[in-house]
């Protein structure tokens, strides 16, 4: 074994009285920066899961569909649709309304329903144009395909 390094060098460490070199002592000091950037988390977790947040435009909930006009600006000629396939229209939406909309609702191009024993929504996308015909579109999940 021509070349390998005898006694202390670079693959060999010496040890302290404790047994421990200073790298393993560093590595102690980290653990517990590590360990208490992790307990930072978890509590911004767990304080944030506890909140209740507030209620965005588009919401799924009990086998229906909320639409809420959060701006300031009213909306006309309003689609929503589900799923790329079911459609829902209204004609004016005011500032501030918020307009449910039952799953059942939702029909295809064909007539065909939307059935919420047998199909999930995968997307909800909303369209629609102001007043000064600035379009508006909102999108939860996956929006329709063009």
């Amino acid at each position: 074994m021509t070349g390998a390094p005898k006694g202390p060098g670079p693959f060999f460490r010496t040890r302290t009285a404790s047994g421990y070199d200073g790298r393993v002592r560093g590595g102690r000091r980290w653990r517990l920066v590590i360990g208490a950037a992790v307990v930072a988390a978890l509590t911004g977790l767990v304080s944030a899961a506890c909140s209740t947040p507030s209620p965005g435009s588009i919401t799924i909930r009990e086998r229906a569909v909320t639409i809420e006009n959060q701006s300031a600006h009213e909306w006309q000629n309003v689609e929503v649709w589900v799923n790329d396939h079911y459609r829902v229209t209204k004609s004016r939406m005011p500032s501030g309304e918020r307009f449910a909309i039952p799953l059942t609702a939702f029909v295809a191009g064909f007539g065909q329903r939307f059935d919420p024993a047998r199909q999930v929504v995968q997307g909800v996308e909303v369209t629609a144009s102001t007043n000064d015909g600035v379009p508006v579109k909102l999108v939860l999940g996956r929006g329709r395909r063009r």
